[in-house]
């Protein structure tokens, strides 16, 4: 990759830039991974990662998730700056510029790859897409209410409303 201080991600030997994520993109992501944390801590098992942490799951393929889950036989994939081979869990936060790429064409990636469940949190439109990559077609359930569950991680749990709820005044915060 080059290295030139912009963020990149290679998909299907595509580079593909990213912006780096406004604050309340980040706020966000640390208030999930709080929560993941503490569902890794209370599983006695795996753990949480948070970007920026470079992901090859193949010589074309190197994402950067905002957030991730690595079962306990999967911590041995940690290298000095990457880690090598498909997470169990993958969260994405939709940022204006990621949507198509996180709905759509990472959900195939990842699901090919062999992550076995993948999130797509989308604060502006108040939904989550969720993954169930085990099949030979990722459909995504849409939740928009209610409290989400994770099948690979099942202590890591959130409400839905406290999730926008706190999106939305993380992105006050930002006024």
């Amino acid at each position: 990759m080059p290295n030139d201080g912009q963020r990149y991600e290679l998909l299907q030997g595509e580079l593909i830039v990213s912006p780096s994520p406004e604050r309340a993109h980040q706020r966000l992501v640390k208030w999930l991974m709080v929560r993941l944390e503490i569902a890794a801590e209370a599983a006695h098992s795996g753990e949480a990662v948070v970007g920026p942490m470079d992901v090859r799951l193949s010589p074309n393929n190197l994402v950067e998730p905002d957030l991730f889950y690595l079962r306990e036989e999967q911590v041995d994939r940690f290298n000095v700056n990457y880690v090598e081979g498909a997470p169990a869990f993958v969260i994405e936060i939709v940022s204006p510029s990621s949507g198509t790429y996180d709905r759509v064409r990472k959900a195939v990636l990842y699901r090919d790859a062999g992550v076995e469940e993948y999130w797509v949190v989308e604060p502006n439109k108040r939904r989550v897409f969720v993954h169930a990559l085990g099949g030979s077609t990722p459909t995504p359930m849409i939740v928009m209410s209610g409290t989400l569950t994770s099948m690979v991680l099942p202590t890591f749990s959130i409400s839905i409303n406290e999730l926008f709820a706190a999106a939305d005044r993380l992105c006050l915060m930002e006024s």
